[in-house]
C-alpha cells in the first residue's frame, strides 16, 4: 500500500521531471494549488480520488486499484509480493 509519504515524493519527483511549479501542475491537473502542496507535504488523504488520480497523471504517474471492492468480512488471502510487484516491478 502506497503511504502518503511515498505519493508525496511520486508527485514532487514527476512535477520536477516535467519542470512544472506547484502551480502548474494544479493547472494541468484542474485542482488548486493548495491541493498540490497538501500532497507534496505528506496528506494525500485530504484530497479526493478523483483529485488524486488527476494530480498522479498529470506528473506522469498512473493510480491503479487492482484489487477492487470485495465485503469486507471476505476470507480470501492478500497476496503481498504479487502486489508490491503490481507496484514496482522489476525496480523492486
Amino acid at each position: 500500500m502506497l503511504l502518503n509519504q511515498d505519493i508525496a515524493e511520486r508527485v514532487r519527483e514527476g512535477r520536477r521531471r516535467l519542470g512544472l511549479s506547484q502551480s502548474d501542475l494544479a493547472k494541468t491537473a484542474h485542482v488548486s494549488r493548495a491541493t498540490i502542496a497538501r500532497v507534496e507535504g505528506g496528506a494525500a488523504d485530504s484530497v479526493s480520488l478523483g483529485a488524486m488520480q488527476r494530480v498522479l497523471n498529470a506528473a506522469n504517474w498512473d493510480l491503479r486499484l487492482e484489487r477492487g471492492v470485495v465485503p469486507s468480512s471476505s476470507t480470501t488471502s492478500f497476496d503481498v509480493e504479487a502486489y508490491l510487484d503490481s507496484l514496482y516491478g522489476e525496480a523492486r
